[in-house]
């Protein structure tokens, strides 16, 4: 038993390897100009070895995005849930995206360009998840907005429409800092889209 653990360990270690190196080469070199020879030499491993991992650069491309997009959810929801009271938690559902997105920019690069191979049955399957994916996350936002509706704290528009425009203002500033580097930190539009979002835009004169 122990050493039947031990080899899967070690398969998980070889295999979340295997994923970051080519992460990087990825979102260096797209999808269509990386062989799997150059993943696996960045790997250390030959590319036979490479093949009892993932069956091929569909599959290994495919899961990567997709297991990073989880981490990403993952991640956003373990520190809102830690969050107590409906403010702070819209600011943390911002934060945690953000910060992310700092930490990890250069898969963030390689996902907003949206590419991916010829159709095929493993693409297919991870457009398809994506979306679900997507979908479910924005559910987790719409739930913890509607709590917000319930004790007065939000206005009572339909949560389905706020969880989309919240998450439009977080994916639509993460995108712009992605394509429009500068010096400043994504962090720092933080307080920026928390307010815009509970206030409006509009300037109310007494």
């Amino acid at each position: 038993m122990e050493k039947s653990a031990r080899k899967k360990r070690e398969f998980k270690v070889r295999r979340a390897e295997i994923l970051d190196q080519a992460e990087k080469i990825f979102a260096l070199k797209g999808f269509y100009n990386v062989t799997m020879a150059e993943i696996a030499n960045a790997s250390g491993f030959s590319i036979g070895s490479l093949y009892q991992y993932f069956e091929g650069k569909e599959n290994l491309y495919s899961s990567m995005l997709s297991e990073k997009l989880n981490l990403m959810h993952e991640q956003v929801r373990e520190k809102v849930k830690a969050t107590s009271g409906i403010a702070e938690k819209i600011e943390m559902i911002i934060a945690a995206h953000f910060q992310f997105v700092e930490n990890n920019a250069d898969f963030c690069r390689l996902f907003i360009r949206g590419e991916n191979a010829a159709p095929s049955e493993v693409m297919t399957s991870l457009r398809q998840k994506i979306m679900d994916d997507y979908t479910q996350h924005l559910t987790f936002i719409e739930n913890e907005l509607k709590n917000g509706i319930k004790n007065g704290f939000l206005r009572p528009f339909l949560a389905r429409d706020m969880a989309s425009v919240l998450f439009g203002l977080i994916r639509f500033s993460a995108v712009d800092w992605m394509l429009f580097p500068s010096k400043t930190s994504l962090s720092s539009k933080k307080d920026f889209i928390l307010q815009v979002f509970l206030q409006g835009v509009q300037h109310n004169e007494k």
